[in-house]
């Protein structure tokens, strides 16, 4: 038995809180059959088994984090569980937007000549898109489709669970390097 075993779930959530490691393997050990029994709720989802389990320990971490231990309604058990359920459902749905997103039909596009404010006309899309997948990040590729399908900043941010200040900041970054690539590319034609 070791001296973590001992202590209460209070006292474990305040060393956990100052980043006593071993303090968090003990609550995993505690809440491993929860963590266990989640995971297995999900395991028809397009995540694997390890990924859920890594989640799950994310959540549990961070519900540890945030839990009030002043109050006395609601069990950090429950709490926990609420948490990592609620991770799992966001990640699902980001993964089913994923799809919805890399599906994107160039198209279903508007016709009116331009994406954003005269950056890539019509006819070019297709290419930009191809040339995006290399330019930028799997962050500000999937920021991209999101605002090329309308998506609004706070939309997007939401989707990703982002605030909305770094997806304005992703799409900065996407703009300039995408007008810099076009404009290299016209250069050379």
């Amino acid at each position: 038995m070791n001296c973590y075993e001992k202590l209460t779930l209070e006292e474990l959530i305040a060393r956990l809180r100052e980043r006593d490691d071993a303090a968090f393997a003990e609550v995993i050990e505690r809440y491993k059959p929860m963590l266990n029994s989640i995971v297995s709720s999900f395991s028809d989802s397009s995540l694997d088994k390890e990924e859920l389990m890594a989640e799950a320990y994310i959540a549990l971490h961070s519900a540890a984090m945030r839990y009030d231990l002043s109050q006395s309604k609601v069990t950090f058990g429950l709490y926990a569980r609420i948490c990592i359920h609620n991770r799992f459902v966001d990640l699902l749905r980001r993964e089913e937007a994923l799809c919805e997103v890399c599906e994107l039909d160039v198209d279903t596009l508007p016709d009116d000549g331009e994406i954003d404010t005269g950056l890539v006309a019509r006819d070019t899309v297709e290419r930009v898109l191809r040339d995006a997948r290399d330019l930028l990040s799997e962050l500000e590729y999937t920021i991209l489709m999101y605002h090329i399908q309308g998506y609004k900043t706070s939309a997007i941010a939401e989707a990703l669970g982002r605030t909305p200040k770094s997806v304005d900041n992703a799409k900065w970054r996407i703009f300039k390097r995408l007008r810099t690539r076009l404009s290299k590319d016209g250069e050379t034609h």
